[in-house]
């Protein structure tokens, strides 16, 4: 089943900031892709960094589009009612690619990305704190992977720090740049 995010109303909001996470609209792929264009948000992800206009936009609409099962689940930062950042799930499918889509064996590729001046807010950390808890509670996940570059140290410092979760530093960079790997799994009381 494939829907457009007008007809769903899926917003996830925290309890710690004026924060909430909301599926983007149509209306929203102007700041989805004001985000995405920011150097400074994509300097990291090969994905994004070189993308033309055109390409973010086709990458911020595909948002807009909700899937049944999800292959993917992204979501606008809101803090203030003010859209500063993008986080979710790029990827959903299952945790070993070699075996079938065994619902039971779901995994994620989550990310975020906020704009320069909304950072040193907690921002990020609620944010993907939300993320998390969605995808383990909402969509079944068996485990949540969050890739970065070993150049961006908040990145690091954020999954280390504030969520705890041991560094895996890869043998080769994969096709977004990152280098870096976290595997957070399901906590037992979710089961």
């Amino acid at each position: 089943m494939v829907g457009q995010t007008s007809d769903s109303t899926l917003e996830l909001k925290s309890n710690k900031l004026p924060l909430s996470l909301r599926l983007p609209t149509f209306d929203d792929v102007p700041a989805a892709v004001e985000i995405l264009a920011n150097k400074a948000n994509s300097e990291f992800d090969k994905s994004i960094c070189d993308a033309t206009p055109e390409e973010l936009d086709a990458v911020a609409t595909r948002w807009t589009i909700v899937t049944d099962p999800p292959v993917y689940r992204n979501f606008l930062v809101f803090y203030e009612d003010k859209p500063v950042g993008i986080t979710g799930f790029g990827w959903i499918g299952p945790c070993d690619e070699s075996q079938g889509s065994d619902d039971s064996s779901l995994a994620g590729a989550a990310g975020i990305i906020v704009q320069p001046l909304a950072r040193g807010k907690g921002i990020a950390y609620e944010a993907l704190r939300l993320v998390f808890e969605y995808g383990f509670r909402e969509l079944g996940l068996k485990e949540i992977r969050v890739g970065s570059h070993s150049g961006n140290l908040p990145m690091w410092m954020l999954m280390e720090r504030k969520f705890g979760v041991k560094t895996i530093k890869t043998a080769e960079v994969d096709r977004f740049g990152n280098d870096l790997l976290w595997i957070i799994t399901r906590p037992e009381e979710v089961l």
